[in-house]
């Protein structure tokens, strides 16, 4: 059963803000922040991972500096569903690929997928994107692609929706 936010304790919901506040925070200064003892806040950290609600600890990387300075968001209709090995391959070389930084299945408007992939220069991302139409041609659709410049990036993380779900509930 998936765990709900509504079903954490209090001082879940708040060590769940405090570290959301500053992801590299220790259980002392959390412990602190939101007076529990070190030994509650280590326990409730210990207790939101055994849940799966904390599953990584990630740092925030200036993509520019590592030379991802586009990003390519691509909406496709995928019409291969018939063939399974098609589509199992197709699956396994996004989840797979490097540029990919998201990917996601769903329903709508005749699409059925989105991707955002991360290339040095808009040249990259034209050839990346040939490729795959050219590997996949039996099972794409219709393909609408989106080039946003990293630095034109604003938001790139949960973390708001996730202080205002805690904050409703």
């Amino acid at each position: 059963m998936k765990q709900s936010i509504i079903n954490l304790s209090k001082n879940e919901r708040l060590f769940l803000k405090a570290s959301l506040k500053g992801g590299n925070k220790s259980d002392a200064e959390i412990s602190r922040e939101i007076n529990i003892s070190k030994a509650t806040a280590n326990r409730i950290r210990k207790d939101l991972e055994n849940k799966k609600i904390i599953l990584e600890y990630l740092p925030i990387v200036d993509l520019q500096l590592m030379g991802i300075n586009i990003f390519m968001v691509v909406l496709f209709q995928w019409k291969g569903f018939k063939d399974e090995k098609l589509t199992n391959q197709l699956m396994k070389d996004l989840e797979n690929d490097p540029h990919v930084a998201f990917l996601s299945s769903g329903e709508g408007s005749g699409f059925t997928h989105l991707i955002f992939l991360g290339f040095s220069d808009l040249s990259q991302a034209h050839i990346y994107f040939n490729k795959l139409r050219t590997k996949y041609e039996n099972g794409l659709g219709e393909m609408i692609p989106f080039f946003v410049p990293t630095n034109e990036i604003r938001k790139q993380d949960y973390t708001d929706l996730v202080r205002y779900v805690l904050e409703k509930n």
